[in-house]
C-alpha cells in the first residue's frame, strides 16, 4: 500500500480490488487481492493492519466455500449479469431511466452517481420488476419473505451504505422510479402513488427536504433532481406534481398525542383506580390522519426509512451495551415500527426501503448483538467505501509515548472510561436547577491519557499538514490528486458530557467573570487552539 494513497478503487465502478483480510477482519495492506472482498455478515472487516504472523488464510478463499450462496452475494451476481445485459425485463420507462443514470454519455462526469448509489438502485428496482421472472429471483424473493418474519411481515428491504456513499440520491432515485412509472402504468400495483419517508430526527428530516421538488426554474433549482441529475430536463414540468405525494416526517410525529378541543375523551380529567387523571390520546387512525392524511386511504405507498437501525420491534432483556441507552432506544424503535405496522393496515405498503450505514441490532434489543438485519440486500460497508476512496481515510496511532507498561493509545477508551464525566448535559443542568445552583463552565475535566493523546495526534496532523501541498499553484498544475488534501482531525466521543469536555479543551470555553458575574471572558485553549486557528 501507498502510505500516501490507500484507494484502491474507481467510486463509480464497481470494486476491482481489495486488501487481503484474514477471518478476524484484519486487513494486510502490502498485500492486494483481485476482485470484490465477498460478504460474510459474522466477520466483520475493520480498518486495522494484522497484527503478528499474517494469516495463511485470506477472507475470500474461505467465504467462497462458506458464503457463496448467502443472499447479497447472490444478488450481487445476479444484479451484475441483469447490469452487462443493458437491464432487459423491465418497463420502457424503467429502462430509460436506468440508462440515463448509469449509461448516459451526455452526463457530466462530476453529475456522475457512485457504483454505491448504482447497486442499490439496481437490487432496489430488480427486486421490484426482475425477480418475479426467474427461479432465482423467486428465490430471492422467497428468502425475503422468510428474512422479514422478524419485521412482522412487513416488506422491509435494507441497503446498507457506509456513511458519506450517498443515501440521499438513492431516496430520490427510487422515488423517481415510482413516481414516473406509476403515472405511466397507472394499475401497475408494483409502483407506488404516494411516498412517506421517516426519519430519527428534526434535523436529518430538514435536511432531507432536498427532495422536495424546488418549483424554481432552471440553474435556481437546488432540489437533488435537478443539482444530481436524476431527472431528464423534458420530465422536469412533470415531477412538479411530486411535492403533494411526498410526506417527511421524523418519527416522533408517528406517537399518539394529547387530544385537545372537541376532540377530547369525556373520561378525560377524570381519576381513575389509579389515582391518576386520566388523558385522551389519538388513536392510530388519528395519528396516521395528522401524519400522512393527505393521501387517499387504501392508495398503494411507498416508505422510506433514513438510518433504519432505530426502527425494529424490541425483544426486551436486561442486556445494555456500554455507553448504550438500550431502554430509550428500545422505546424509539417501538414508536417508529409500531407506526409502519399501523400504516401498514391503512395503506397498500408494497415495500419499505431501509437505508443505513449500520442495519444490525445493538446490545439490549432483545436480537443478537451487531447482526445485520436479515432483510439486508446490498452491502457497501466502511471498508470499501475507503478503498474506493468515498470517504476520509482513518490514521491509527503508529507509536505511543505515555510511558506506560503497555500500550495505551490504541485502545484509549478502555483505558480511561472509568476517569470520563458520566452525566449528559441536561441532566448536569436540572441537577444544578434543582438545587438552586448555576452551572458555570469549569476548565476540560479530562484524564492526562486522553490529553497525551490528543496533543500527539494533533502533532502527526500538523506535520501531516506541513509535508503536503494544498494549492494548484504550489503544484504547477490544474488538478489535485488525493495528497493533496489537508488531513480532518476528528474527535469520536460515547457521550455529550465527554464532547462537551474535549471541545472545551480543543476550542476554549466561556467563563463568568466580574464582580457580579455579569460578563464573559473565553478561556483559551492552550497549544492546540492557537495552532488550529492557523489553518
Amino acid at each position: 500500500m501507498s502510505d500516501e494513497n490507500p484507494i484502491l478503487n474507481n467510486p463509480y465502478r464497481e470494486p476491482q480490488w481489495h486488501y487481503s483480510t484474514n477471518l478476524q477482519g484484519e486487513l494486510d495492506y502490502e498485500k492486494v487481492e483481485s476482485g470484490r472482498r465477498l460478504f460474510t455478515g459474522e466477520i466483520q472487516t475493520i480498518p486495522v493492519p494484522q497484527r503478528g504472523q499474517l494469516s495463511l488464510v485470506e477472507l475470500n478463499e474461505f467465504a467462497a466455500r462458506e458464503y457463496s450462496n448467502r443472499l447479497i452475494n447472490l444478488l450481487r451476481r445476479e444484479v451484475g449479469t441483469w447490469r452487462k445485459n443493458r437491464y432487459p425485463a423491465t418497463t420502457r420507462l424503467t429502462g430509460e431511466l436506468l440508462n440515463f443514470w448509469f449509461a448516459n454519455k451526455e452526463r457530466d462526469f462530476t453529475q456522475s452517481l457512485f457504483f454505491a448509489q448504482q447497486e442499490a438502485i439496481e437490487t432496489a428496482i430488480y427486486l421490484n420488476e426482475v425477480a418475479k421472472k426467474s427461479n432465482i429471483g423467486q428465490r430471492f424473493l422467497s428468502d425475503l419473505e422468510k428474512a422479514q418474519i422478524e419485521t412482522e411481515r412487513l416488506p422491509r428491504i435494507a441497503f446498507k451504505m457506509a456513511t458519506g456513499t450517498g443515501k440521499t440520491v438513492v431516496m430520490g432515485a427510487l422515488i423517481v422510479y415510482h413516481f414516473f412509472n406509476r403515472r405511466e402504468y397507472h394499475n401497475d400495483v408494483r409502483f407506488a402513488d404516494n411516498f412517506l419517508i421517516v426519519t430519527p430526527g428534526i434535523t436529518i428530516r430538514d435536511r432531507l427536504a432536498a427532495l422536495r421538488v424546488d418549483t424554481r426554474s432552471g440553474v435556481d433549482a437546488q432540489d437533488y433532481y435537478y443539482t444530481r441529475m436524476l431527472v431528464p430536463s423534458t420530465w422536469r414540468d412533470e415531477l412538479q406534481q411530486l411535492n403533494s405525494k411526498l410526506v417527511i416526517v421524523n418519527y416522533q410525529q408517528l406517537l399518539a398525542r394529547t387530544l385537545q378541543g372537541n376532540k377530547r375523551s369525556p373520561f378525560d380529567g377524570k381519576v381513575g383506580a389509579d389515582g391518576r387523571k386520566a388523558e385522551a390520546r389519538e388513536d392510530p387512525s388519528q395519528v396516521l390522519k395528522r401524519v400522512i392524511g393527505k393521501f387517499r386511504v387504501d392508495s398503494r405507498l411507498l416508505v422510506i426509512n433514513d438510518e433504519a437501525h432505530h426502527c425494529y420491534l424490541p425483544r426486551y432483556d436486561k442486556r445494555t451495551a456500554e455507553g448504550e441507552n438500550a431502554k430509550r432506544e428500545n422505546e424509539r424503535a417501538a414508536v417508529w415500527f409500531s407506526g409502519l405496522r399501523e400504516t401498514s393496515k391503512r395503506y397498500k405498503v408494497g415495500s419499505i426501503y431501509d437505508l443505513s450505514a449500520t442495519p444490525y441490532y445493538l446490545t439490549g434489543s432483545g436480537y443478537d448483538p451487531y447482526t445485520l438485519f436479515p432483510w439486508v440486500v446490498t452491502d457497501f460497508g466502511l471498508i470499501e467505501a475507503i478503498e474506493s476512496g468515498l470517504v476520509k481515510i482513518p490514521f491509527l496511532p503508529h507509536w505511543d509515548d505515555t510511558q506506560l507498561q503497555t500500550p495505551v493509545l490504541r485502545e484509549l477508551y478502555r483505558h480511561v472510561k472509568r476517569e470520563l464525566p458520566k452525566a449528559g448535559q441536561k441532566k448536569r443542568r436540572a441537577r444544578a436547577k434543582a438545587e438552586g445552583d448555576v452551572l458555570v463552565e469549569e476548565p476540560p475535566q479530562l484524564p492526562d491519557i486522553v490529553k497525551a493523546a490528543f496533543k500527539q495526534f494533533y502533532q502527526h496532523y500538523t506535520e501531516e499538514y506541513e509535508d503536503r501541498r494544498h494549492s494548484l499553484a504550489a503544484r504547477g498544475t490544474q488538478q489535485l490528486e488525493i495528497a493533496d488534501t489537508p488531513p480532518v482531525c476528528i474527535f469520536v466521543c460515547n457521550n455529550t458530557s465527554v464532547s462537551k469536555e474535549v471541545f472545551k479543551y480543543v476550542a476554549g470555553y466561556v467563563q463568568k467573570a466580574g464582580g457580579n458575574g455579569n460578563t464573559e471572558h473565553v478561556v483559551p485553549l492552550a497549544n492546540l487552539a492557537k495552532r488550529r486557528r492557523r489553518y
